[in-house]
């Protein structure tokens, strides 16, 4: 069972558009996948159709130690998720010590799954520490310009920090560019200057603009639900593919 966080400490660069989507495409390729949002404005819940507002036991009632995690599991079309709430912005404030460690210690046993991807909040607070802390494999999502390109920077220093202090075993595993466009300079720039500076991080699928990614979360669907025949289902398809194999080399048993 691999265990990926996807993050970004920058909102609105398709983190929560990859974390479901390529999960979907897992399912496609016949992986059993659980889905656990961890992002307090619960993107991930909203994206899967459900409305975070209407959820009563989610992943923070786990985090807790109110519920057990199987208790809190919506099943969405042979994709297995563990849902937000609005709640979830109180873990800052528990009186619990060592919040950094309530997933990992919530999910001990956790069992059935090929791959657990965790969609991270766009911050390094508790709550991505909880992700980092149980993760295997960390993929940093990049919007092709030129301040996410820097900020970039702040995550990778923020896992050595992690692999300090927290789970020596995390590894970056790659990037992915997003929000491309080939025929814009400042694009086709920031992602040279990435292989450059990171040699071997950088897929090679890029998830390019593409309309029907946006419009999907407004239907609470996958991309391969709502445009099959989109270029946003045709480069997650291929990004999945090249993150199974990626994974499989780091990680081969």
């Amino acid at each position: 069972m691999k265990i990926i966080s996807i993050s970004n400490n920058k909102g609105g660069v398709g983190k929560t558009t990859t974390t479901v989507n390529v999960a979907a495409a897992l399912h496609i390729m016949g992986k059993k996948v659980l889905v656990i949002d961890m992002d307090h404005q619960a993107q991930a819940t909203y994206h899967f159709g459900i409305n975070p507002n209407k959820v009563v036991d989610s992943i923070y009632n786990v985090l807790k130690g109110e519920k057990n995690y199987q208790d809190i599991i919506i099943k969405r079309k042979g994709i297995d998720l563990f849902p937000a709430n609005p709640e979830m912005k109180n873990v800052e404030f528990l009186p619990i010590p060592a919040k950094e460690f309530l997933l990992k210690e919530a999910l001990e046993g956790l069992t059935g799954y090929d791959y657990v991807l965790i969609d991270c909040p766009p911050s390094l607070g508790v709550l991505t520490l909880n992700a980092l802390a149980i993760s295997e494999f960390i993929l940093v999502l990049l919007q092709a310009q030129f301040l996410p390109f820097h900020g970039m920077y702040n995550l990778f220093e923020a896992v050595q920090m992690v692999k300090k202090r927290i789970n020596r075993n995390v590894e970056v595993a790659g990037i992915i560019g997003t929000m491309y466009n080939p025929k814009k300079s400042i694009n086709r720039e920031v992602m040279e200057e990435t292989e450059k500076r990171l040699p071997g991080k950088l897929f090679s699928t890029f998830i390019r603009e593409n309309v029907a990614l946006q419009e999907a979360p407004s239907w609470g669907k996958t991309i391969f639900e709502y445009k099959p025949e989109s270029n946003g289902a045709e480069d997650y398809m291929a990004l999945t593919g090249e993150i199974i194999a990626r994974f499989d080399l780091m990680s081969p048993a």
